[in-house]
Formats: C-alpha cells, structure tokens, sequence
C-alpha cells in the first residue's frame, strides 16, 4: 500500500466499532511526520495507545514497508524511534514533561526479554558503567549496576557463562523497570559525507557483477561517520537480542538501533552502487552485533533471507588480542531455495554436513576497523573465532544492512548446483527443527 492510499480519506464501507477512528489516527501520524510535525504525531500515537489499538504488529509493518520504499528517511527514522520508544521505553527515556505522565506503559513481551542471561547482565553492567563515567546516566545507576552485577554471579553460580533463566517477580521488582529497556538513545545525526572518497564505487561495481561474490571496501566510511556509528552504538542501550549463545548479542532497526546516519550510509550506498543494490533491492533491514571476548570458530554459520548482504566494522583493531582471528569466513557455496529460513540461517549442523557435501571453500576476510564486505546473502558465513580484550569497550562490533528478497536475486546464480543434495537434505532433516530452536540460536 502506498503512502497516498494510507493518507486517503477512510472508505464508506461499515467497520468494525472504532475502527474508523484509530485507521484515522493511524494515517493522521504518519502525514505529521511526513510533513515533519514529531511532536504532533507523537501525541496522536499515544492516543492510539491509550485506545488500545495501536497494535505491535501495525508499526513493525510498516516500518518494513518505509525500509522498502527507500524515502523519506527522515520520516522513517522518526516514527521507527516512536514505536521504539513507546515499547521499549523506560523511566529516563524518552525524557518526559508533566503532560506526558499519563503516558501508556511500554508492551514489553514476555519472551525472548524477560529472560535474563549471564552475558546480558554483565554487558548492560558495563555500558552502564560506561554511560556514568561520561555522565550520560545519574548516580541511580550505581546501584543498578552493582544489581546486575549480583545477579549476574549468582546465574553464573549455577549454570556457568551460558546461564540463562526466565525473570521471576523478585528479579521484576529489582531490575524490570530497565532491563531490556531504553535508558539512553543518542540522537546521531547526518554527516556532510558518510562513505569514504578512498574507494572508487565503479571498480567495487565492476568486481562485484564480474564474478567476485565477495568484495571487501576498506576505510569505508568517512572519518565523521566511523566515529558517529561507532558512539552510537556505544552508548544506545539497544542491545536487546540476547537469545544467541556465547554472549552474542543483536540490536535490531525495529528496536531502537535506528539513527539518521545509519539511513544516510543505507542510502548512499544505494545511490554509489546502483547495479549491485538495484532498483529491485529495497532497503530490508539494518542490525548490530557485539560478540564476547571469546567466541569458538564456526559456531554461527549461516545465510540471510537477502539478496546483497553490507557488513562493516567499528571496533578498533587495538581490541582484537589475535590478529589472525576475528574476521570473517565466507563460503562459495549458497544456501538452497528450498530450505526454510530456521534451517539456513541457524542450523550450524546441517549447514556444516552441506558445506562439507558440497566440497566448499572458504574465503577467510581478517578483521580490520572500517572495513566492508559486500556479498552474495546466499552464500554461508559467519564469524570467524574471536578472542578481543575482556570488558565492555572491547566488544567486537559489526553492522549489517540487507537489501533485496533472495528469491528476487538476478545477479548470481545458485554456485551449488546439487538440488538433489538440497531437497535430500530438507527432506532427512525436517524432523530435527523444532519451536525451542527459535527461541535460542548457537
């Protein structure tokens, strides 16, 4: 649906009761913030929320749908933060006047954020820490962390690094008002120039549509924008995703990790490389990923549900302990149509048998700050083991941008050539997935 069919007057046909009135409260938000008025359309969300109808599943639609229409961003970005902001709000954010304290409640579902685990508590412990030293937080949150950090020992107590539990009512009462909650989003704005002039868009171009699947940028991003990103993903407390295992955590567009220099790199990539990230291609998702200091090799294989896949990283290389780890491995063997997406993208053993069936061969990319690889999503990747200095400023940090459906891809074709292997595969596999896989990724 286009946005002058959201903004078109209500048609005549009987709706249900209230209907009418929250579709119309619904498209009054989006023409404010298309017309630039935040304020205003943040007043109406919250009569939308205070109705009761302004579901989850509404905003998440069409946030997919902003993505995919690649303008304005401006607006997108803004109403991405209200709907962060109104889910996943807390008591110091957003900031707050006397006439928001009628203000609905955050809809904090139950699973996968009430769950606490080790490496989240001890994460959240450190980037509050962090937020402290550089008074970005009050003095409240020393005893915050040193919570956190109690819970943390006695998870580990029990259970070891990997400790993880559902939040009981003690736990809600210490730590539900801000854990898995925003406490602090910065807002980082645009630069004059977000892609670095160090590297020619025609020559990645060229290598990209000649026959190399994966091609690495270095100095990628223009000093101004490096280091936006980079506090950015420092300081917003976003990093909510913690269902994967050895402490790897996600931050998720939808989520809050959402600001307008992550849409300019988005769009100026787009704009440099028009015949690799083709009108075909919409923008379909931006994401961060922060690894522990430890992370074994080949435990995160898998493939993504995009035609091209953008990943850069920001950490410095002065936190990596090993400089012959901590990179990236890229497989030239791709991910069949056929499997679903539970098993290429988290199914590290079927994905290793298939990768050793097939004969695969992999590109291994070294770590280095700045540093981009442009790839074919089909192909399987996944981190290469890490070993980056302990604490919270050392965390490996990558972001990815996924454009386009890989079904819709017209510049590679499949590289295995086996579907016989990959309808066997799916076939002797298909009773090994399970709902709990979902809920906690290797």
């Amino acid at each position: 649906m286009s946005l002058a069919e959201l903004l078109s007057p209500p048609p005549a046909t009987p709706q249900q009761p209230g209907g009418d009135a929250s579709q119309q409260r619904r498209r009054r938000v989006l023409s404010l913030l298309q017309a630039g008025d935040v304020d205003a359309a943040e007043q109406v969300w919250q009569q939308e929320l205070a109705e009761g109808k302004l579901t989850t599943q509404w905003a998440q639609r069409e946030i997919e749908r902003l993505l995919g229409n690649g303008k304005p961003f401006a607006m997108l970005e803004e109403f991405a933060r209200l709907h962060a902001q109104h889910r996943w709000g807390s008591p110091w954010y957003p900031q707050r006047g006397a006439h928001d304290a009628a203000m609905p409640p955050p809809l904090l579902p139950r699973v996968p954020r009430d769950v606490l685990t080790v490496s989240k508590l001890r994460h959240d412990a450190g980037q509050f820490a962090y937020l402290r030293a550089q008074g970005l937080l009050g003095p409240e949150f020393d005893r915050i962390i040193a919570t956190y950090e109690c819970l943390a020992e006695r998870l580990f107590a029990h259970g070891g690094a990997e400790a993880r539990r559902p939040m009981e009512a003690a736990d809600r009462t210490l730590v539900g008002h801000v854990y898995n909650r925003i406490v602090h989003l910065p807002r980082v704005g645009r630069v004059a120039r977000a892609l670095s002039p160090a590297w020619d868009p025609r020559e990645v171009e060229q290598r990209f549509l000649g026959g190399e699947a994966v091609v690495v940028i270095d100095d990628f991003l223009t000093p101004e924008a490096l280091e936006g990103l980079h506090r950015f993903a420092m300081q917003a407390t976003v990093w909510s995703g913690n269902r994967y295992a050895w402490g790897r955590f996600g931050a998720f567009f939808n989520d809050g990790f959402n600001c307008a220099l992550l849409l300019q790199v988005a769009q100026e990539l787009k704009q440099a490389l028009p015949h690799v990230i083709t009108p075909r291609y919409p923008l379909r998702q931006i994401w961060g990923f922060k690894n522990s200091a430890d992370l074994p090799p080949d435990v995160n294989l898998h493939a993504d549900f995009s035609a091209v896949n953008v990943n850069f990283w920001l950490t410095p290389e002065e936190s990596n302990l090993d400089p012959a780890t901590g990179g990236m491995k890229v497989y030239d063997v791709d991910a069949p149509q056929t499997w679903d997406f539970h098993t290429y993208n988290g199914r590290t053993d079927i994905i290793k048998s298939f990768l050793y069936e097939n004969r695969a061969k992999e590109t291994y990319i070294p770590y280095r700050r700045n540093r981009c690889i442009i790839f074919n999503s089909d192909l399987f990747h996944g981190t290469h083991e890490v070993h980056f200095k302990p604490g919270f400023v050392n965390h490996r940090i990558n972001v990815t941008m996924l454009y386009g459906h890989r079904e819709d891809d017209e510049l590679h074709r499949p590289l295995t050539g086996r579907p016989d292997l990959a309808s066997r595969w799916r076939m002797e596999h298909s009773a090994w997935r399970s709902r709990a896989f979902s809920r906690h990724r290797q």
